[in-house]
């Protein structure tokens, strides 16, 4: 049987997905493959969540020929929670070395419930234009990304907050998003208008997102991801008292 740890990282595994969902997917032999337009690599890649019957070469191949088919590059999002190592396979297929390690951090609501005030943020349980578009502003999409990152926000299927974290003109400071499935939110999307740096907004957002998902939602935990070498974003989860570190991954994509 598995673990206590082994079961939450599977868990926190689930909620990531759900969190960020992909427009469109496909199960091939225990292989989730993720389309949505190629608006971000977790919602364009694929995750192994239960090892195949066959061969690992075959299942690259025929895992290609869908991303062809949607015009996109084939990007395989390689986590340690997976029960299948493929990276010999991919080393014959000709895939690179692993691109912007994450870590995905985890705390415990219930033993270190959300603490401090979080200002005047606030959390709406529906996506508004104010929010988008200081989301798409901040991220400096264009026309066609907007649209992308719009219909993925649609496609959250799982209970959702859109946290804000105002500067004293109302204007949005900070942002963060948060989906909650299994008692665990997920959060995502976390951004401080440059102007606003430093002031303490991007912790405050994040906090209200928390208290949302524990007070509203009946959440017992939340989980992140973050890049490994991304110091100033681990430093602030740190200060909100995401503590452990439940898994990594990684990417590997096709040398051209």
């Amino acid at each position: 049987m598995a673990d206590n740890k082994d079961v939450l990282a599977r868990r926190v595994e689930e909620a990531c997905l759900n969190g960020w969902p992909a427009l469109k997917t496909i199960w091939l032999d225990g292989w989730l493959l993720r389309f949505s337009h190629g608006h971000t690599r977790r919602a364009n890649s694929i995750s192994l969540l239960c090892p195949g019957l066959r061969q690992p070469g075959d299942q690259i191949r025929s895992a290609e020929a869908f991303y062809t088919h949607h015009g996109l590059p084939t990007i395989f999002r390689l986590s340690n929670v997976s029960s299948q190592d493929i990276g010999s396979a991919l080393d014959e297929a000709g895939y690179g070395p692993g691109e912007d390690e994450t870590c995905v951090l985890y705390r415990d609501l219930a033993a270190a419930p959300p603490h401090g005030e979080h200002g005047t943020a606030f959390v709406r349980p529906s996506l508004d234009d104010t929010w988008f578009g200081a989301h798409a502003r901040l991220q400096k999409f264009s026309a066609a990304t907007t649209a992308h990152a719009r219909a993925l926000f649609g496609a959250v299927a799982v209970p959702a907050g859109y946290a804000m974290s105002p500067a004293r003109d109302g204007s949005p400071a900070a942002l963060a998003f948060g989906a909650v499935h299994d008692g665990i939110v997920c959060i995502n999307a976390v951004a401080t208008d440059p102007a606003f740096r430093r002031q303490g907004h991007a912790h405050n957002a994040v906090s209200a997102l928390l208290a949302w998902a524990r007070d509203d939602q009946g959440a017992k935990g939340a989980c992140l991801p973050v890049v490994a070498g991304n110091d100033a974003g681990r430093s602030l989860y740190r200060s909100l008292a995401f503590s452990t570190e439940i898994s990594r991954y990684s990417y590997r994509r096709k040398v051209a």
